[in-house]
């Protein structure tokens, strides 16, 4: 089987949005017949990664002890990765249990990673020629910082510019490319005349709140008092026990962590209030209308272009727009009142998103 490596990781800096879609690509290799192992920088990636993995599916997990912030000192550890038998173990997580470590010998090693992953926006020129001149290299990129010195280059903007990587060996661009779970492939959008359930979703940490504002706004409105208001959260998140504190209060507030099926829970619901992250995209293949807004940089070119190519209205930035909460909820009540709206809306974000774009990133990794 032919193996990827896939250099990544996730923090409260971070978020998880990296580990997400690079999982998604390493479920997509498997069900390819492919091998996918994976290099964080520490044990922080490592844990937050293994509590991503989906049921009775996991994946080796390799701590590289470095700095996630300085990608150099991850070079010594991704070169004993590619080209040797690693110092100490490999972190294989059960599926139904606690990480475990295991020993691999070192001939299965001996001709491991034909191919590179990495995901991380803190790398350099230097420390991506260096891994090129061990292994085809491929990186996912959102932010154009500089011309990537490598042999495949996947960005899932709606319309990125074809001219900028002029130094990739390859280019995967648009939004055929957005590395989603195999469970938003082929969904049918479920519309209903009346909005009964509304999803939140901020991402993984949420250093603002935007969840707990605006579920609150929700709370105290009487417009959307009889609606059951669904709210993604999970162990980064910084505001956790204040929602988990609101819903004990609340009956319609419903927390949800650790979801296996995110498509069902999306398709349950009527209209979703997102940042403009991964969700985004997952929303849009399950054809749920949608109102977005921005919580990082990375962020604002996806919002535009959801807005121009999908018609997904963007409230503002959590960081500069006043009253972000009241624009939030003018929006998504212009929507529930409006049937046909929604419909539309729906109809116009499925057609973006197929929700194969693992798979297909997944087959130009085992090309490489």
């Amino acid at each position: 089987m032919k193996a990827v490596l896939i250099h990544a990781d996730g923090n409260t800096d971070i978020a998880t949005g990296h580990l997400m879609r690079c999982l998604s690509v390493a479920c997509a290799l498997k069900a390819l017949g492919g091998r996918a192992e994976f290099a964080v920088s520490d044990e922080t990636s490592a844990d937050l990664l293994a509590s991503f993995f989906p049921e009775k599916s996991s994946f080796p997990i390799h701590v590289l002890h470095a700095d996630y912030r300085k990608p150099e000192t991850a070079l010594g550890g991704l070169t004993r990765l590619l080209s040797h038998s690693p110092d100490g173990p490999a972190f294989s997580p059960a599926a139904d249990g606690p990480k475990q470590e295991s020993f691999l010998p070192e001939r299965f090693f001996a001709e491991q990673f034909p191919a590179l992953l990495i995901d991380s926006y803190f790398v350099t020129q230097d420390f991506l020629e260096a891994l090129r001149s061990l292994v085809k290299t491929a990186y996912i990129d959102d932010l154009y910082a500089f011309d990537y010195p490598v042999d495949l280059v996947i960005n899932y903007d709606f319309a990125p510019p074809e001219h900028f990587y002029s130094k990739a060996g390859k280019t995967l661009l648009g939004c055929g490319f957005t590395p989603l779970r195999a469970q938003f492939s082929g969904l049918t959008p479920v519309f209903r005349e009346q909005v009964e359930d509304v999803l939140i979703s901020t991402g993984g940490t949420d250093a603002w709140n935007a969840a707990g504002k605006f579920a609150s706004a929700l709370l105290t409105t009487p417009e959307s008092a009889s609606w059951r208001i669904h709210v993604l959260t999970g162990p980064m998140h910084a505001h956790r026990n204040e929602l988990q504190a609101l819903a004990a209060s609340h009956p319609q507030l419903l927390l949800h962590e650790k979801v296996t099926d995110m498509a069902g829970l999306m398709r349950a619901c009527d209209l979703a209030v997102s940042a403009a992250g991964t969700t985004l995209y997952e929303l849009c293949a399950a054809g749920v209308p949608s109102v977005s807004f921005t919580m990082a940089d990375n962020q604002l070119p996806c919002s535009r272009d959801m807005e121009r190519f999908a018609g997904i209205p963007c409230a503002g930035d959590v960081r500069s727009t006043p009253d972000l909460i009241g624009r939030l909820l003018s929006l998504l009540f212009s929507l529930a009142e409006n049937p046909q709206k929604r419909s539309a809306l729906s109809r116009s974000m499925h057609a973006a998103i197929d929700g194969k774009g693992s798979e297909r990133i997944a087959r130009e990794l085992l090309l490489l």
